[in-house]
């Protein structure tokens, strides 16, 4: 397998020329004790994304802004109260540095948290510093792009589903719309967008992203927020990599999509957990993978073959948000997909 580095001595040395600084990122990085031990006159303020800094909240659960317990710096929260930071919140600060362990999916809101950080910055005359790090789907691009009157906190930007870039590469798509922005990027070295298997300290970067695999499946099964009545495994050691309900009938599913889903480059068998019959999803090829049209070749089966199941408490609203439209045939992201990848950044 090959190596790769996220260069902190780096960063940490750009940061000795002691401009006032505040750290957005959570746990899972060492970035936040490496700059309380080596640059602590300058390190000012944290600020959390969804789930906290230390990544004790639920999904959409809101967190309150505290002060880190050893530190003593507070703890700004943008998932709660605000999710885009204050002038309060800014006052004295010249830079953000910026660490976030991205997915590289769209609806994944650490990206609209960098995107509402960047326009703070700009506003409050702050530059932007960003750590890239890798995406566990690498250079991947699959999904619909959104409609412009779809934008929101889970469609924050003019991207598809999944977009194939890593957060520093985010940051400057972002950069284009956000005009004055002052924005670097320090970049990973050895990484590459073909890079698509498991890195030894892979952290989950959130309750739910349990593992590699996890993220990886999580575009295939993110739809399932929207219907109440199927189960993901959410809060299991297998979130996101299984797929079922109590009345599934997991053959019939695996028949009549699994021809569909090889040519996705996925694979499923049986699986059963608890009262829950259903699908184990594993990644056959990833050189053919296509998450989200997976994942739509999936919900239009289950749609056809339990109509009246799948409706209990289903939040079709909810799945126009995840999906930025309601664009849910694969066979017509074509055109768009191929716009996009000609804009699209690549640092790598």
């Amino acid at each position: 397998m090959k190596r790769f580095s996220v260069n902190y001595q780096a960063l940490i040395k750009k940061l000795e020329d002691g401009l006032p600084f505040g750290l957005l990122s959570q746990q899972t990085s060492p970035l936040g004790e490496m700059l309380h031990e080596r640059s602590r006159p300058y390190f000012k303020s944290v600020f959390s994304a969804e789930h906290g800094y230390f990544g004790l909240a639920g999904p959409g659960e809101k967190t309150a802004s505290s002060r880190h317990p050893r530190w003593k710096v507070p703890v700004h929260s943008l998932y709660g109260e605000t999710r885009k930071p204050t002038p309060a919140m800014m006052k004295g600060i010249k830079r953000i540095v910026i660490d976030l362990q991205d997915i590289g999916i769209r609806c994944y809101t650490y990206l609209a948290t960098l995107k509402l950080v960047m326009e703070s910055a700009v506003e409050c005359g702050a530059e932007i510093m960003v750590l890239d790090r890798p995406v566990p789907l690498g250079g991947i691009v699959d999904g619909p792009m959104p409609d412009t009157d779809r934008m929101s906190f889970v469609c924050p930007a003019d991207l598809p589903l999944c977009h194939g870039m890593t957060i520093g590469e985010e940051a400057v798509y972002l950069s284009k719309t956000i005009p004055g922005v002052k924005l670097s990027v320090m970049k990973m070295n050895g990484w590459s967008h073909d890079m698509r298997e498991p890195w030894a300290d892979f952290l989950p970067p959130s309750p739910g992203i349990k593992s590699w695999d996890s993220a990886v499946l999580y575009p295939v099964t993110v739809f399932t927020e929207a219907f109440p009545a199927l189960d993901t495994d959410r809060g299991g050691n297998l979130a996101f990599r299984v797929l079922g309900a109590e009345w599934m009938d997991p053959q019939k599913l695996i028949k009549a999509t699994e021809g569909k889903l090889r040519g996705y480059g996925l694979t499923m068998r049986e699986y059963r957990w608890g009262k829950i019959a259903g699908v184990l999803l594993s990644v056959e090829s990833i050189k053919r993978y296509r998450p989200a049209a997976a994942g739509m070749t999936l919900l239009n089966a289950i749609r056809r073959l339990w109509p009246k199941q799948l409706a209990e408490g289903a939040r079709e609203e909810w799945l126009t948000k995840l999906m930025g439209g309601v664009s849910y045939d694969p066979a017509k992201w074509g055109q768009t997909l191929s716009r996009y990848r000609k804009r699209r950044v690549n640092l790598y």
